[in-house]
C-alpha cells in the first residue's frame, strides 16, 4: 500500500499533465477530452503495474537516453519549424523585449513582449537567459532541466515502481512537448533551485566557504521568481524546527541571502532610480496575478507544510504541495473571476505555472525505497 504522499504527488502529475493535454488538443481536435482522458488512463496503468515489470539498470539507461534525444529533436524541430513569432506564449518575447531595452540604455521593465505584456521575472532570470537569447534558441534553455532530471535517473541503481512510471510519464508529457516548443523555462529554473536547496540539506557540514557560496546562490536564484520563496520556507523552518541548523547559523545564511538578492536591483536602482520605483517585477507580479493579499495565503500555507516535513525527504514533498496549491488557488481565482471559457480556453489563466511544482514532486518520488515484501514461513 503506498503511502498518502506517493498518491498525492502521483495524482498532482497526472492532473497538470491532464490540463495541458485537454487544453492544447482542443485547438486542434473535438476529441480532446478523450485523448486527454486516454492518456490519463495509460499512464495511471503505468503507476499501477510498474511493480510487475522488470527492467535492468541497462536498459533503464537506454530508455532515458532515448527520451533525452527526444528532447533534444523537440529543441531542433522547434528552432527550424516553429517561428518564434507564431507563438500564442510571450516568455520568449518577454526575454527579447527585456534585454533589447536593457542593452539599448534603456529601463527594462517598461519593455513590452510581442503581446504586449510587462517583464515580470527578475534581474537573475534575464541574466541566466541572456547567453541563450544570444546562442538564438531559448529552448536549448528550456530543456536542459528534463536533460539534467533524466541525468538523476541515470545515476539510480535501482528502479522503483516511482521510477518506473516517472518515465513513462515524461515521455508522454504534454507539459514537456509544450514548454521546449514554446521556449518556456520553468522546470528549467526550478531545477536550478532545487539543486541549491538540495545542497542546504546538508548545509551543516558545509565549510565555511560553502556555506557563504551556497547562502549567496540561494539570494541570487530568489532574484528570478518571488514564487521562491514557498520551498525556502519550507526547507529553512523545517531546518530549523528540526534542530538541524542552529537559529544563529540560519539567520546569518539568511542574511547574506538576503543581501544577494537586495543586491540584484541595485544597478536597477542607481541608473533608474523613478523608473524602478514607478514599474519593477513586485509590482507587476502584484497586478497582473492575484492581489497581495493572496500572497500572504501563499505563504501561511507554506509555513503550515513545514510542520509536516519530519524528514528531510517531506521537504520536497512539502515544497511541491505548498507550490501546487498556491498555483491551484490563482487558478480557481481566476475561473471564478473570469469564467471557464476566458480563464482556461482564452489563457486569462497561465496553467504552465503549475510546472513550478513538478521537479520537487518528481524527485520526492524518485527518492523512494523500493519495497521490501516480507516473505511468510509457514510453521511446522
Amino acid at each position: 500500500m503506498k503511502s498518502a504522499k506517493i498518491n498525492i504527488s502521483i495524482g498532482i502529475l497526472l492532473f497538470i499533465n491532464f490540463i495541458f493535454c485537454y487544453k492544447y488538443t482542443s485547438r486542434y481536435t473535438s476529441y480532446s477530452l478523450y485523448l486527454s482522458l486516454a492518456l490519463l488512463f495509460f499512464q495511471l496503468l503505468a503507476y499501477c503495474y510498474g511493480d510487475r515489470i522488470l527492467i535492468s539498470h541497462k536498459f533503464k539507461n537506454i530508455i532515458c537516453y532515448g527520451l533525452i534525444s527526444f528532447i533534444l529533436g523537440l529543441v531542433v524541430i522547434s528552432h527550424f519549424k516553429i517561428p518564434l513569432e507564431s507563438l500564442n506564449v510571450d516568455r520568449w518575447s518577454v526575454i527579447s523585449s527585456f534585454l533589447t531595452e536593457l542593452y539599448a540604455g534603456n529601463y527594462p521593465y517598461y519593455a513590452l513582449s510581442h503581446m504586449g505584456n510587462y517583464p515580470g521575472p527578475m534581474p537573475i532570470y534575464f541574466l541566466i537567459a541572456a547567453p541563450f537569447q544570444f546562442l538564438g534558441e531559448l529552448s536549448v534553455l528550456s530543456c536542459l532541466g528534463y536533460c539534467t532530471i533524466l541525468a538523476f535517473f541515470i545515476r539510480k541503481k535501482v528502479s522503483t515502481t516511482e521510477l518506473k512510471f516517472l518515465i513513462v510519464h515524461l515521455f508522454t508529457a504534454m507539459y514537456l512537448i509544450w514548454e521546449i516548443t514554446t521556449r518556456s523555462n520553468i522546470f528549467t529554473f526550478t531545477m536550478l533551485v532545487l539543486i541549491v536547496l538540495h545542497n542546504v540539506l546538508d548545509l551543516k557540514n558545509k565549510t565555511k566557504t560553502g556555506f557563504y557560496i551556497l547562502a549567496v546562490l540561494v539570494g541570487l536564484l530568489l532574484s528570478t521568481r518571488s514564487v521562491y520563496i514557498l520551498p525556502y520556507i519550507v526547507f529553512f523552518l523545517s531546518a530549523l524546527i528540526n534542530r538541524e541548523i542552529t537559529f544563529k547559523k540560519l539567520f546569518l545564511f539568511l542574511m547574506v541571502s538576503v543581501i544577494a538578492f537586495i543586491s540584484t536591483f541595485l544597478p536597477l536602482i542607481y541608473f533608474y532610480g523613478d523608473d524602478f520605483f514607478n514599474m519593477n517585477p513586485f509590482i507587476i507580479q502584484s497586478s497582473f496575478l492575484v492581489p497581495t493579499f493572496y500572497t500572504f495565503i501563499f505563504i501561511l500555507i507554506s509555513i503550515g507544510c513545514t510542520f509536516l516535513a519530519k524528514t528531510k525527504l517531506d521537504n520536497y514533498f512539502y515544497s511541491g504541495l505548498s507550490l501546487f496549491t498556491a498555483i491551484l488557488i490563482y487558478f480557481f481565482y481566476h475561473l471564478i473571476n473570469f469564467g471557464y471559457e476566458t480563464a482556461f480556453i482564452n489563457s486569462k489563466i497561465d496553467i504552465s505555472y503549475f510546472i513550478f511544482c513538478i521537479p520537487f514532486l518528481i524527485i520526492y518520488l524518485v527518492e523512494q525505497k523500493p519495497e521490501v515484501k516480507t516473505v511468510h514461513k509457514a510453521e511446522n
